[in-house]
């Protein structure tokens, strides 16, 4: 039987199918030259990712100086006692020191979200991951900061990533696996569909974002038709199909695309205002691009099940290094 060569290298044999380029067939080679974490939800992934993450774990070039990391837990205790100017300011000249040093930058994480400040703690976070992209309490820490701003598809997708780099028996993978259980719970409940399902539903969200937010409308229809494919109760696409089709100039579909979105959630504020201004146009009109109103993916898990949030935010505390 003729073997099926890979679309990419077209010289070995195909073995993989790769969601990324449509379920077209790869080599083992190829997928792992153009694997990213875009392809976040693939076994090939989670398993190359696995293996990074043990060996990261125990290569000297991430061990951090014993010195530092007891310098950096004393600032946090300072805070954690209740002065909090003087945690700042170790960790400031910490910073200043030692610019390069994970823990270092984690530590200042932390006590910008003791702070509430929790932008601030996030960017020093992802600094922190960016030297050590295996360090599983800045991944911890930046799930709950998320979490606090209401970025919901960022902190489940943090979570997604502590499982898959974290030792099995560590209290941060035994905690992200909690949350993501009473997520999935309350997407497949309001939803009616899985954890991944709900995410890869986020991504085709963000290309039609981008296609809207550059006025390129029947693209942008295209998207969110197809993010209703996959989640089908999703008021956000349904809000956005209707302002696609307000820019076309099809105004009684506009305005049933955003009735179909109250439906789902009759509590959408700024689907209403959209609906208003939809109703002003006249035959044929197309209305201007700055009118209206864009929905985000997430809002419905961040506003409209604001239960889940005050449980998991009751819950979850900023940890720190010890």
């Amino acid at each position: 039987m003729k073997k099926t060569r890979c679309v990419l290298c077209n010289a070995t044999k195909a073995k993989r199918s790769c969601k990324e380029r449509h379920d077209a067939l790869i080599c083992p080679k190829c997928c792992a030259s153009i694997r990213t974490q875009m392809c976040e939800g693939c076994n090939y992934y989670e398993y190359a990712e696995r293996y990074h993450a043990a060996r990261c774990h125990t290569a000297e070039k991430y061990s951090s100086d014993k010195g530092i990391e007891r310098e950096v837990d004393n600032a946090l205790l300072l805070q954690e006692k209740g002065d909090i100017d003087a945690a700042k300011a170790k960790m400031d000249e910490l910073l200043r020191m030692h610019p390069e040093n994970h823990v270092v930058q984690y530590g200042m994480g932390v006590v910008y979200a003791f702070k509430g400040m929790y932008d601030e703690a996030i960017l020093h976070f992802d600094k922190a991951i960016e030297i050590f992209p295996y360090f599983v309490q800045a991944h911890y820490n930046k799930a709950v900061a998320m979490l606090k701003i209401s970025d919901m598809v960022n902190y489940l997708r943090t979570l997604k990533r502590i499982v898959i780099i974290g030792e099995e028996d560590s209290e941060f993978v035994k905690a992200a696996r909690h949350m993501l259980l009473e997520s999935e719970e309350h997407i497949m409940k309001h939803h009616g569909v899985g954890l991944n399902k709900y995410l890869e539903g986020e991504r085709k969200f963000h290309e039609a974002f981008s296609h809207m937010d550059n006025a390129q409308w029947e693209d942008a229809l295209c998207g969110f038709k197809k993010c209703t494919e996959m989640v089908a109760g999703h008021a956000q696409s349904w809000g956005n199909i209707g302002l696609c089709y307000a820019h076309l100039g099809k105004k009684e579909l506009a305005l049933s695309a955003i009735d179909k979105a109250l439906e789902i959630d009759p509590l959408y504020e700024i689907a209403y205002m959209n609906r208003k201004a939809i109703e002003r146009l006249e035959g044929g009109e197309i209305l201007k691009h700055e009118r209206l109103k864009t929905l985000n993916y997430y809002k419905d898990v961040a506003v409209q099940n604001k239960p889940l949030l005050e449980t998991l935010m009751g819950e979850e505390r900023v940890k720190r290094t010890s």
